[in-house]
């Protein structure tokens, strides 16, 4: 293929300037316009499948690109990024409703400003303890089977437990809210807790700041915070549920 020459009498376009894709010497001589592009296209294959062939190189994509343009109309191929988003969704399963001490066997009370203190109560002061109502969401293969979604209310108030960043540090508060059925994490991820139970005891675990539990201080009258040393000597993580 590469000795053979067709000399354009009529067609000065087309040179071999119209065939640096295959990088052989090739002129094309036609007499009429409508049968040009047909001729030119089959010319411009042959040669393709003769360099794929015998040629001691890859053919590339850039050879590829170049016989597609000559062959076809041409084509402008536009890049975009594609980013796959994990789905934030948290779909609603039931509601509890439990009583809840820490393993001091301290209680919580709701105190002006609305934040929640631990205390030990006895008699008739025991009815001063929250209960908690939970809404509990189905698990998420990524969060674990032994951690459940849930958002932490305070029965009977428009008050749910929720962690937020202050000062550059995650802090507890009460924030007034109206949580119905699934939770957008990308929206109200604040509010939403991984249950982890054990064989004894129950931790919560912010979803927003991993590693940062609801815990409760080892001195009385102390109000419910976060901390990220759940070992540590100070402070207590875990709890007991009863209905």
């Amino acid at each position: 293929m590469s000795g053979m020459q067709f000399y354009a009498a009529d067609q000065p376009s087309l040179t071999k300037n119209a065939f640096q894709a295959c990088e052989m010497d090739v002129q094309v001589a036609v007499t009429k316009n409508d049968p040009v592009r047909s001729f030119r296209k089959a010319v411009v294959i042959v040669i393709a499948i003769e360099k794929m062939r015998n040629s001691p190189t890859l053919f590339t994509d850039e050879d590829l690109m170049d016989v597609l343009s000559t062959v076809l109309e041409p084509v402008r191929f536009d890049h975009y990024g594609c980013t796959e988003a994990t789905n934030s969704i948290y779909q609603f399963s039931n509601h509890i409703v439990c009583n809840i001490q820490d393993a001091d066997q301290k209680s919580l009370i709701l105190q002006e400003p609305p934040q929640l203190v631990a205390m030990h109560l006895q008699g008739p002061n025991i009815n001063c303890a929250v209960k908690l109502k939970m809404s509990v969401y189905r698990p998420k293969v990524e969060a674990g089977t032994q951690k459940i979604p849930v958002a932490l209310n305070i029965k009977g108030k428009k008050l749910y437990l929720s962690c937020v960043l202050k000062g550059g540090q995650p802090v507890l508060q009460l924030e007034e809210a109206d949580i119905q059925g699934d939770l957008d994490k990308s929206q109200l991820g604040r509010f939403l807790f991984y249950r982890i139970d054990t064989e004894k005891h129950t931790r919560f675990e912010s979803a927003a700041f991993p590693k940062w539990f609801i815990c409760t201080s080892t001195q009385p009258e102390e109000a419910v915070a976060l901390t990220h040393q759940p070992g540590g000597p100070l402070v207590i993580v875990d709890y007991t549920l009863s209905s």
